[in-house]
């Protein structure tokens, strides 16, 4: 059970939470042996028919769409009962779970993706966003030396950012209206699983 875990192993810093070591360096290695073992494609963002689209300017990583299967099933069940107590210790919000996770690759000199939200404020969600997202996670899966740029930065003002540490088996989460971006990367290569807890619309 997640609540026998000491308390120090997770923490709060405006404006998101962090855990560490939820799973173990083994754990993590499967993980990335499944993930690399899928195939890759050029990431699209949202369009404002809630449609999926290329724009460079924007973002340029490598991703691959992980849907739930009896192979990957654990992996599912662990960050299921990790999103659960994160939002019961922090947020609260009235979340149904995800139903897909996005293994993120920066492999180009250059990729990145710019400040957005990962929640769409559209009075009707549709497309590829069919529930509001309400809480985003990041589960770092590189080594901070096996790349150079790549900073996740949060926007805290219009001229203020705070750039959150990175960690193999660190996993971050915050509400998805929050501002956040991944510095483009000039060295190496950064992998990261993305997911979003979905649910009703806030009210």
């Amino acid at each position: 059970m997640l609540t026998t875990k000491p308390f120090a192993a997770y923490n709060i810093t405006y404006p998101y939470v962090y855990w560490d070591n939820f799973f173990t360096e083994e754990e993590l290695v499967k993980m990335e042996l499944y993930f690399d073992s899928q195939t890759l494609e050029e990431a699209n963002v949202v369009g404002p028919e809630g449609k999926g689209e290329k724009n460079e300017v924007a973002r340029i990583t490598s991703v691959s769409m992980i849907q739930s299967k009896d192979e990957n099933n654990w992996i599912f069940s662990r960050l299921l009962q990790l999103t659960e107590f994160i939002n019961s210790q922090f947020y609260n919000y009235d979340i149904l779970g995800f139903d897909y996770l996005q293994y993120t690759v920066y492999d180009k000199e250059g990729s990145h993706y710019s400040y957005h939200m990962d929640m769409v404020m559209d009075d009707k969600p549709k497309g590829v966003l069919e529930l509001p997202r309400k809480l985003s996670f990041s589960l770092i899966l590189s080594e901070r030396e096996d790349y150079e740029g790549g900073d996740f930065d949060f926007m805290l003002s219009e001229n203020g950012k705070l750039t959150s540490e990175q960690k193999r088996g660190r996993v971050l989460a915050f509400p998805s209206f929050v501002l956040h971006r991944v510095t483009p990367v000039t060295h190496g290569v950064r992998k990261s699983l993305v997911f979003w807890a979905c649910g009703p619309k806030f009210k």
